[in-house]
This record gives structure tokens, sequence and C-alpha cells, in this order.
């Protein structure tokens, strides 16, 4: 019985957490849309809805350079994850059927989690899935502790100016990702 009771508030103050970091994304929406209107030179870069994004220089698995600020121009959805993460693998497929569908519209970036994963486990991982957008290796975890990321996966939705316009703590699901990115990239329709 104490057993269950244990069980019980442990799931509970999870879900709390879950809540509370859920809430904080949530209640920065209006932040998004006075940011759009500021000049970029006069923003601040946070991992919140509202702000730039924080930018970054990352080696791909394609042996590239990528840095944040070539993605400017286009829409971005950036998402975080690691080749051990069960939800992760339950959402790859929808990352590649939402580059399918909008690639000439949209920019997917999957940042891999390499200093709690490995090389060769992400590359086999973005092999076995079919990744064709650029894979990128956070091997030191600089950029994942410049956007606070805690749980995985997470993913950003970037404007074509670089500000943050949502977020997901947390597995999408394949509608709940196509909704969110073509508001995304229909931002007056929503």
């Amino acid at each position: 019985m104490k057993r269950l009771r244990h069980w019980s508030v442990l799931v509970l103050a999870a879900g709390l957490i879950f809540l509370v970091l859920f809430q904080s994304l949530s209640d920065n929406r209006t932040k998004a849309s006075r940011a759009q209107s500021a000049p970029a030179r006069e923003a601040e870069e946070a991992p919140e809805i509202g702000y730039l994004a924080p930018s970054f220089s990352l080696a791909g698995i394609d042996g590239s350079l990528y840095k944040w600020r070539q993605f400017r121009g286009k829409p971005v959805v950036l998402n975080f994850w690691a080749s051990w993460c069960g939800p992760c693998k339950d959402e790859a497929p929808s990352f590649v059927k939402l580059h399918d569908t909008y690639k000439k519209e949209l920019t997917i970036i999957a940042i891999n989690l390499t200093a709690a994963d490995s090389e060769k486990s992400a590359r086999e991982f973005a092999d076995e899935y079919g990744f064709s957008f650029p894979v990128l290796l956070d091997k030191d975890g600089s950029v994942a502790k410049r956007y606070k990321i805690r749980p995985i996966p997470s993913t950003f939705f970037i404007d074509k100016d670089g500000y943050i316009v949502d977020g997901v703590l947390g597995s999408l699901g394949a509608e709940d990702l196509k909704i969110r990115a073509e508001k995304l990239l229909r931002p007056d329709l929503s």
C-alpha cells in the first residue's frame, strides 16, 4: 500500500511539473506577436515564445558546419532528440513526412543530444528513419543548455525572422505536428 501511495505521489508531481512547463510556453504566446513586430537587433535571444531563437553553430552528420543564421528567411521546426528515446522514435516518421510535404517552404532541423547519446547511434537513427533534413550533433550539450532542454523530444516552431512562435515539450503526434507547422507557414490564418 505504501509503495502504491509513493508511486501515486511521484506520478502526480511529474504531472504538475509538466503542466507548469506547458503553461509557461502557452502563456508566452502573446509575446510572439509583440516580438515579431520588433526589430531583430532589439530582441533578446531566449528559448521562449516571443524571443529570438538562441543562435548556435554545430556540425552535421554530413560533415558540414551549420550556423543558425543560415536558416533565416524560412520557417524552421527545430527538434531535439536522442536515439535511445522511445517518444523520439515514435515521432520520427512524422518529421520525415512533414519534410517530404513542405521541404520547399519549411526547414526541419534535428539536433541530436550527442552529449547523452553517440554519433554512431545518431547516424544509425537518421538512416533508419530516412532523415533527409539536417541532423546536427550537440556533442558537448551546449545548444541543449542554451535551449534549456529537459524532456526530450522537445520541438520549437520558429518563424522566418527567427522568433519562436510555438513549442512543445514531449512527443508530437503526426496530426498535431502538421497543424503546428501549417500555423507556422500561414500565421495569418491562425
